[in-house]
């Protein structure tokens, strides 16, 4: 049974998935000549080389993976998997006025007339979960970058200090943690050695973690800062790539059909190593929990309320 973690009552507006509005979470693989923003907005391309007889373009080093299982408590390998991932349309239910503010947008006033003809609904997030030792890409098959009737929402949330974690749920967060020695060589002291992958306080030591993208690091032991959870629109050209540890929805399908993914990562078989869950349960003076704010156009295509890309931000 996953561990339970008390919501407070927030409604989230759909961002645009770039690679810099995620940058924090993990890496956008996209071909640039497709994204929707101006050159100017995209930062530094990605390293491109002729292939194939110069009849394609091959962009180099388009995510970042990593295996970090040698820090697992159980020590046991790991393996690179790639599975496929079926995912139905999920059920969203219709639009209701609320109180709620959207998390780490401010006293933004999404009401009524904000969305003028667009259609609002709303998903609950239920459950997060994350992959302490791994990075997991998501590649969607057989959707098209210009699909207005079948999208994908990429929702993730920061992670909490341990001691705030406690504060939540009154315990420390039930996941392993590498053992710690009751005595220390004087060589292990002053060598540092390595830390574990759960602990927020020790810096890793720079050699062992700084080849490695900001995102696919190893995060702390502690719960979603949910408060700061997001939740990006993604097209049928681009995958996404989770930063290990990264607290992350399961696969959120928006519209008319299924989406098959591709799914990419490292795994050892041991269940708490490979994946860690918080069910979201609403708080007691919560009116009603974590909540996606779903506007779509008369075509079905999901809007941009917040962030790049947005009506207000063009203002």
């Amino acid at each position: 049974m996953p561990t339970k973690m008390p919501a407070p009552s927030i409604r989230i507006p759909i961002e645009l998935l770039t690679q810099s509005s995620f940058s924090q979470f993990g890496t956008v693989i996209e071909n640039p000549a497709h994204s929707p923003l101006p050159r100017s907005q995209l930062g530094p391309l990605p390293t491109a080389v002729s292939a194939n007889q110069g009849s394609a373009l091959k962009i180099l080093d388009v995510t970042h993976m990593s295996n970090l299982y040698s820090l697992a408590p159980s020590k046991k390998p790991a393996k690179a998997v790639m599975n496929m991932f079926v995912c139905a349309p999920r059920d969203l239910r219709p639009h209701e006025p609320s109180n709620s503010m959207p998390s780490s947008w401010g006293d933004l006033d999404f009401d009524e007339d904000d969305y003028g003809d667009a259609n609002r609904e709303l998903f609950d997030v239920q459950i997060l979960e994350r992959h302490p030792f791994t990075t997991q890409t998501f590649i969607p098959m057989g959707l098209s970058g210009q699909e207005r009737h079948t999208q994908y929402l990429v929702i993730v949330a920061p992670t909490l200090p341990a001691s705030l974690s406690r504060m939540h749920t009154g315990r420390p967060p039930p996941y392993p943690t590498p053992k710690v020695k009751k005595q220390k060589s004087i060589k292990e002291i002053f060598a540092r050695a390595r830390p574990s992958p759960f602990t927020n306080e020790n810096a890793p030591p720079p050699s062992q973690f700084t080849r490695l993208h900001p995102s696919a690091r190893p995060k702390g032991p502690g719960l979603p800062d949910l408060k700061n959870i997001r939740a990006f629109i993604a097209t049928g050209n681009q995958a996404v790539t989770y930063g290990a540890g990264t607290w992350h929805a399961p696969m959120v399908v928006i519209g008319a059909r299924p989406i098959d993914f591709v799914v990419v990562q490292f795994a050892n078989g041991v269940g708490n190593e490979d994946c860690q869950e918080i069910e979201l349960q609403t708080g007691k003076t919560a009116e009603e929990g974590i909540v996606v704010m779903v506007d779509s156009d008369p075509s079905g295509k999901v809007q941009v309320k917040a962030g790049i890309g947005s009506a207000k931000a063009k203002l």
